[in-house]
């Protein structure tokens, strides 16, 4: 199974709010296992289709980030392969599609989240 880097994150993050010792402080041989045992549960999210890859799929793909505030932001590609840009989605009432119509030409879309 590939490495993915979000799994000390996802561990660090349980471990934080379940436990009340520092994360820092446990034995690098517990840190491991909690980190492997992570990333099966992010492989797992990964094949369901609840989690988006790590990396991009291709050149032509671009990230998709959600700040804290609720703010949907769309990577913008640079020439000199700098990843730093990014550009607000916003919504546009005037733009809006049903989703009905939407699968009925195929798309499949998956709620990842609430917004504000």
């Amino acid at each position: 199974m590939e490495h993915d880097p979000r799994a000390e994150q996802l561990a660090t993050a349980y471990w934080s709010r379940t436990r009340p010792v520092a994360w820092n402080r446990l034995k690098s041989e517990v840190q491991a296992e909690l980190v492997e045992q992570a990333g099966i549960w992010l492989h797992a999210a990964l094949a369901a289709g609840l989690l988006a890859p790590a990396t991009a799929p291709s050149e032509d793909h671009t990230a998709l980030w959600l700040d804290d505030q609720g703010g949907v932001w769309n990577g913008v590609p640079t020439s000199d392969g700098d990843d730093d840009l990014v550009l607000p989605l916003v919504h546009a009432r005037d733009e809006a599609t049903s989703r009905r119509d939407l699968a009925d030409h195929g798309h499949r879309l998956t709620l990842i989240g609430w917004t504000r």
